[in-house]
């Protein structure tokens, strides 16, 4: 079965268990996005930037020879302690608590795709849990909510994940309202299964093939 197609204008959230398969779902809807053409900004709060490079390679996913397609906003390596300076295609902040620093350098990323008269593009922010363990929902949820429309008014798309089991249900129902799309995955004997509220084709478990 494919995964859930993303509309333009459109805010999912994937929620799951570690090792669950959101890693692997994540890396579908990349090279879903290189075979179009879709510029990719990729937020990561847990992992660096030179990590995920990685692992997109060692799932085949090869980009270089497309430009700079995918662009990264790492508030991960920061927090090492030690001082790793940007790169062409990667933003570093403070931590995933550097909400406008977030913002600022998400902007400036944007800007550089409308000047190469690129498409719209797909923002992937992996994940709230992190956010979440250092703030709380409400602020979070006010963060999230200018994001969306950000990115809505660019007529982007945009992925959340968000760790389940990790949070209460309040704080769960507030990054749910507001999504167009939730996404929930869950393991079955080395199956990855997914079911997707409010995207048509998806409202019963199936295996992602």
């Amino acid at each position: 079965m494919p995964v859930p197609h993303l509309q333009p204008g459109s805010a999912s959230l994937i929620i799951a268990s570690p090792l669950s398969g959101k890693k692997e779902l994540l890396y579908q809807y990349v090279s879903g996005c290189l075979k179009n053409k879709q510029p990719i900004i990729f937020i990561s709060t847990d992992t660096s930037s030179e990590e995920i490079k990685k692992e997109l390679l060692k799932n085949k996913i090869f980009y270089a020879s497309q430009g700079n397609i995918i662009k990264f906003i790492d508030c991960f390596s920061h927090q090492t302690g030690n001082i790793i300076p940007d790169k062409l295609d990667i933003k570093r902040v403070a931590g995933p608590l550097a909400l406008n620093e977030i913002s600022i350098a998400m902007a400036e990323i944007e800007r550089e795709f409308l000047r190469q008269n690129k498409p719209a593009h797909t923002v992937i922010f992996d994940s709230l849990s992190t956010v979440l363990m250092y703030s709380n929902p409400e602020m979070v949820g006010r963060f999230i909510q200018v994001l969306i429309a950000k990115v809505k008014n660019k007529a982007g798309s945009i992925i959340f994940t968000i760790e389940q089991g990790m949070h209460d249900e309040k704080t769960i129902i507030t990054m749910e309202h507001l999504m167009d799309g939730i996404i929930t995955l869950k393991k079955e004997k080395e199956k990855i299964m997914i079911k997707a509220q409010g995207i048509k084709g998806f409202e019963e478990w199936a295996e992602i093939k």
